[in-house]
């Protein structure tokens, strides 16, 4: 596996991540692109383990820290500044750097999430969907809105009439500019624009994410397919992360999956 750390550019701010390929597959063309979205407070190592099975398919990975999304991250930025905003701005920075590269393949582009980092995807996949060829969603965050109108942002407990300037989350310091980009948002509606193919993988027992959210995304999407992996969490153990792998390259061949419960509007 080849691990070469990179960088980019966003607002005056330096985004830094991590660029994986398997340097067992040789290429005629240019690589097709992955980039993959950590969740809020994570950094680009929690989702490594899907990063190197992409490159292991083919795919050049792009992984990054945003830009004050981690409790522990390389990319600059506060938390005090950052929003859902700010973040899809950063992987849209993120997507432009890995298209320019003169060995990518911008025509083969697969955006990936987790958690918040889904959310974001979803939404950037929307915004720029001719230029995402799939979309594979682990546990999005689609509660990100109805949590701002309850006042629990990031597991946080505060007043929405009188939200303060500084939210203190489990870990994160956020600020009112979060709340108050997404309380008038509709997620599933955010996101739905997309139109290609869709997998998302969501856990029957996530305690932060309930599964409703992914089953009304899933309604949503024109072509999607809904896996409920039964006895997860909000996140994966590494045998639950194994049985993933197996779902997202039967995704990718374009193959129905079979394993696991789950609800399945992918056409044939």
């Amino acid at each position: 596996m080849i691990k070469t750390e990179f960088s980019c550019n966003r607002e005056g701010l330096t985004i830094r991540g991590t660029e994986y390929r398997c340097e067992k597959k040789e290429r005629q063309a240019g690589w097709p692109i992955a980039v993959i979205c950590h969740g809020f407070g994570g950094n680009q190592y929690d989702l490594v383990f899907y990063a190197e099975a992409f490159a292991e398919m083919g795919y050049a990975v792009y992984c990054f820290d945003f830009c004050g999304g981690c409790v522990t991250g390389k990319s600059d930025g506060s938390s005090l500044d950052m929003t859902i905003e700010t973040e899809t701005k950063d992987l849209k920075a993120v997507l432009d750097y890995a298209k320019g590269l003169p060995y990518t393949e911008e025509a083969h582009i697969l955006l990936a999430g987790g958690s918040q980092g889904g959310y974001v995807a979803g939404i950037v996949a929307a915004e720029r969907a001719e230029e995402i060829e799939r979309l594979i969603l682990f546990y999005p965050a689609l509660c990100i809105p109805d949590h701002a109108r309850e006042g629990r942002l990031g597991g946080a407990n505060y007043n929405v009439n009188q939200v303060p300037e500084v939210i203190d989350t489990f870990g994160v310091r956020i600020s009112r500019k979060f709340h108050e980009g997404v309380v008038n948002k509709d997620a599933v509606a955010q996101i739905c624009g997309y139109r290609g193919p869709v997998l998302l993988i969501h856990g029957s027992e996530d305690m932060v994410v309930d599964s409703r959210y992914a089953e009304a995304a899933a309604a949503a999407y024109e072509n999607c397919h809904l896996q409920i992996l039964q006895g997860a969490g909000h996140g994966f153990s590494e045998q639950q992360r194994q049985q993933v792998i197996v779902s997202v390259r039967e995704f990718l061949k374009g193959h129905r999956e079979i394993l696991g419960k789950g609800i399945d509007n992918l056409p044939t």
